[in-house]
């Protein structure tokens, strides 16, 4: 069994508390670490495109400084951070866990298909203490651990013949959409995952940043989505005909990354 690759990054703290010190003040530390694990069964909403998610588990250890327990623990907020292509972080998943959560710990979170992502964990703490007026007064501190960043690869879940004729032989409805005849043209789809804030720039059009990869059964092309084939959300292609019977090899570039590899077979040219 392939053991999964674990990246530790030890955090400093970053403290909104004050550096200096006073007994009751509190003063948080975290470290984090990210685990990519086993796939699974996810799809994306309101669709039935799935496939290419990984099991992400963040592990955590923090503190709330010298002298104070559980009881000054507020939350710890768990969250994967999405990383854009010009390096900005957004959130992509989070949940908060309350003063009951453990000082060490680990949560699964789902990591889907072309995503550029890292762990964080938040870590906030506080205590009350009465003033010399007789007043209560809150300390609060927080620190933040994150871990170094993970990669997955956009998603090419399959390609499917969309339109196109055969000659002299006869296919039913299943396997027409899988297989291409020499000669002949055909309409092909795309049906792909990947998350566009990670891939897609901002101010160019999403399609200029998508290429459709084919090569094998006598050509080679690398081209633009039609736009005539925009269809349902996910799905793109284009049209080709291949020269002589064999397989084709499929793929797609999204901002440059490129995706997993089908394949499609060709059939002799018969009239």
């Amino acid at each position: 069994m392939k053991r999964a690759a674990v990246l530790v990054v030890a955090a400093a703290a970053s403290l909104s508390a004050a550096p200096a010190a006073h007994a009751n003040h509190v003063a948080p530390t975290a470290s984090a670490s990210l685990e990519l694990g086993s796939k699974v069964n996810d799809c994306d909403p309101g669709t039935f495109i799935c496939g290419g998610a990984r099991r992400a588990t963040i592990s955590w250890n923090a503190s709330c400084g010298p002298g104070h327990g559980h009881e000054a623990l507020e939350e710890i907020e768990v969250s994967i951070l999405g990383v854009t292509p010009t390096g900005r972080r957004f959130t992509y998943s989070s949940e908060t866990l309350d003063y009951e959560a453990p000082f060490s710990g680990s949560m699964e979170m789902v990591a889907g298909p072309g995503l550029r992502f890292l762990g964080s964990v938040k870590v906030t703490c506080a205590v009350e203490t009465v003033d010399s007026n007789g007043y209560l007064d809150t300390h609060r501190g927080s620190a933040t651990a994150e871990t170094a960043q993970l990669y997955r690869p956009p998603f090419l879940k399959e390609t499917s013949v969309t339109s196109g004729t055969w000659c002299g032989v006869r296919l039913g409805p299943r396997r027409s959409e899988r297989i291409l005849q020499a000669g002949k043209y055909f309409e092909v789809s795309w049906t792909m995952r990947y998350d566009a804030a990670s891939l897609i720039r901002r101010g160019r059009p999403m399609l200029r940043q998508i290429r459709l990869h084919g090569r094998g059964a006598g050509i080679r092309f690398k081209k633009k989505p039609d736009r005539s084939m925009l269809r349902d959300p996910g799905v793109i292609g284009t049209w080709f005909t291949p020269r002589r019977a064999g397989k084709i090899k499929l793929w797609a570039t999204i901002g440059g990354k490129k995706t997993n590899v089908r394949r499609m077979r060709v059939l002799p040219k018969r009239c």
